[in-house]
């Protein structure tokens, strides 16, 4: 199970979905503009527990 967050740019209108355990903290690049991205949600993944 990993933290999601998703990245958007206000430049260009890109946006990225990334692990938060390696972005949280940093600042990410827009692939497309090289403009800075911002941390727009965050969400826990969830898998289906085991019964």
């Amino acid at each position: 199970m990993s933290d999601t967050l998703w990245w958007s740019c206000a430049d260009c209108g890109s946006y990225a979905e990334l692990p938060a355990e390696e972005s949280e903290g940093f600042d990410i690049g827009c692939p497309d503009c090289r403009r800075p991205m911002t941390a727009q949600w965050f969400w826990e993944d969830r898998s289906p527990e085991a019964a």
